[in-house]
């Protein structure tokens, strides 16, 4: 049991620090990388930021609201990341088809932006959406493993 717990503690730590750099990745990708953006994408980028920083600050100090934040944090990143990754593919395809040569240039860019936002804006929100729902299901088990010992303490000290 405690091998499980030191697996689960340091899985909440590499997802904390995983967090964080996603958070610090998207600011400096959105805000201080693109010449030009809309409201629209600073304030998704805005949230995906601010629950990513929250959920990986919870995780690494343990508290009580860090698996919900983490739950929070990538289920908003998975939806906008798979949002971003086929806006860019289906962008990609139309300046491909549409403008020939020159459009190829562009496509091949956006391909390169949704490669890159997919590790972060995809797969670790997924990751750790199955992680969370892993320790949240070990979790009761583990509660009602606790209990019987816990009884049958208080039942022998009486």
């Amino acid at each position: 049991m405690a091998a499980v717990k030191r697996n689960g503690r340091a899985l909440a730590i590499v997802f904390g620090i995983a967090d964080i750099a996603t958070a610090i990745l998207v600011y400096i990708g959105v805000f201080e990388g693109l010449p030009a953006r809309d409201g629209l994408v600073d304030s998704a980028a805005a949230l995906v930021v601010l629950l990513f920083a929250a959920a990986g600050v919870g995780l690494l100090a343990e508290t009580r609201w860090a698996h919900r934040a983490a739950l929070a944090a990538s289920i908003v990143a998975l939806v906008l990341g798979l949002l971003l990754v086929a806006t860019l593919s289906l962008t990609a395809s139309y300046l491909s088809g549409v403008y020939g040569p020159v459009g190829r240039g562009g496509a091949l860019i956006l391909g390169l932006v949704a490669a890159m936002a997919l590790p972060y804006l995809v797969v670790l929100p997924f990751v750790e959406i199955v992680w969370l729902a892993r320790q949240r299901s070990a979790r009761p088990a583990a509660a009602s493993a606790i209990e019987p010992s816990a009884a049958s303490a208080a039942i022998s000290e009486s």
